[in-house]
């Protein structure tokens, strides 16, 4: 019996490359736009808080903050729609593109709820008739009468009233220095003098916390005889709202007096 060997022929195999996909430069350019819209918040802060930039170069700073995050979330929808109807490479530079969006969004979406919850004004007093006088106003007016002060300011928050004290300024006026510098306050001036004046003026400067933007603080201490009446002034230069710091500034500061003062002097309503 003869067996007939049967030879068998390999072809070769030829692999084909699979198509590359192409890269998404819509997503690398919306992760530079994300990525660079915090870097400069932190520049601006930096700036503010040292001393470079003043405030309205600050806001300016924060409007271009605000046009890169824009300019940034543009490009995340169209790099998404090219992901999506492409299938073009770039998936992780649109995740960490909306990670920084998100991160960078935030304040200005909480200022945002601030501004339109808040009464839009960047000062507060506890006497809106004869307000507390900062030193560049009593400079510039001329000694003239703080009506003209008065009708400037604005009754947002009603809440907001002076403290009355059976104590002498004195006791008061230690305790305000004291409680100001635990505020992280700077003493800019002082105005009277204690057993002399019936006043006592003192103005602070300040910082809002993180941020940085400059604030002034004046206090008005009143000899009433028996009592002393505090009254306090607090306000923002140069912003057109205070999106409600300066009313939680003397709120918390008239809490932390009051605290201060339990057991060494006693209170009478306003």
């Amino acid at each position: 019996m003869v067996f007939a060997r049967s030879r068998r022929y390999r072809e070769p195999l030829y692999l084909r490359r699979l198509p590359s996909r192409p890269r998404s430069r819509t997503a690398f350019w919306a992760l530079r736009f994300a990525a660079f819209a915090p870097l400069l918040a932190l520049v601006s802060i930096f700036a503010l808080r040292t001393g470079i930039a003043d405030t309205s170069v600050f806001l300016v700073l924060g409007a271009c903050v605000l046009a890169a995050a824009l300019a940034g979330l543009i490009l995340i929808a169209a790099a998404l729609q090219s992901l999506w109807s492409r299938g073009t490479r770039g998936g992780r530079a649109v995740i960490w593109a909306i990670f920084l969006s998100v991160l960078t969004f935030a304040p200005f979406a909480a200022g945002g709820f601030l501004w339109t919850a808040r009464p839009r004004q960047a000062e507060v007093s506890t006497d809106l008739v004869d307000p507390p006088l900062f030193a560049s106003e009593t400079r510039n007016m001329s000694g003239a009468s703080p009506a003209v002060v008065a009708a400037t300011l604005k009754d947002g928050y009603p809440g907001l009233t002076g403290r009355r004290y059976r104590a002498a300024p004195d006791a008061i006026h230690k305790t305000v220095t004291e409680v100001a510098q635990t505020f992280g306050w700077t003493l800019q001036s002082s105005v009277g003098r204690i057993g002399t004046d019936d006043e006592l003026v003192l103005e602070f400067a300040s910082q809002a916390p993180v941020i940085g933007i400059p604030g002034q603080t004046v206090l008005r201490v009143t000899d009433e005889g028996e009592t002393s009446y505090l009254d306090i002034r607090s306000r923002t230069p140069g912003v057109p709202h205070d999106l409600g710091w300066n009313a939680l500034l003397v709120e918390r500061f008239l809490s932390r007096l009051d605290f201060e003062l339990v057991g060494i002097v006693k209170a009478d309503p306003a």
